[in-house]
């Protein structure tokens, strides 16, 4: 189950940890890589998920409607 709030959370934070990551390889001196990279790949991953929640929650939706009028069509055949 995806709510609206997790997803939008999940958005939040992925793009925290992106974003920290960018200023940490600007900005950082010498240890930019070693702290730099995991919050990048960490924010990416997030942000993917989030994103992939949103598309399957419409998939499904799509799923949901094309067989609710499925159903109705078919009992109007048997009148």
């Amino acid at each position: 189950m995806n709510t609206a709030s997790g997803v939008f959370f999940t958005w939040l934070l992925g793009l925290i940890f992106v974003v920290g990551g960018i200023v940490f390889l600007v900005f950082l001196g010498e240890n930019k890589l070693l702290f730099g990279l995991p919050y990048l790949v960490i924010g990416l991953l997030l942000c993917y998920g989030a994103w992939r929640l949103g598309k399957s929650a419409a998939r499904k939706a799509a799923e949901e409607a094309a067989a609710m009028g499925d159903e109705g069509q078919s009992t109007r055949s048997e009148e």
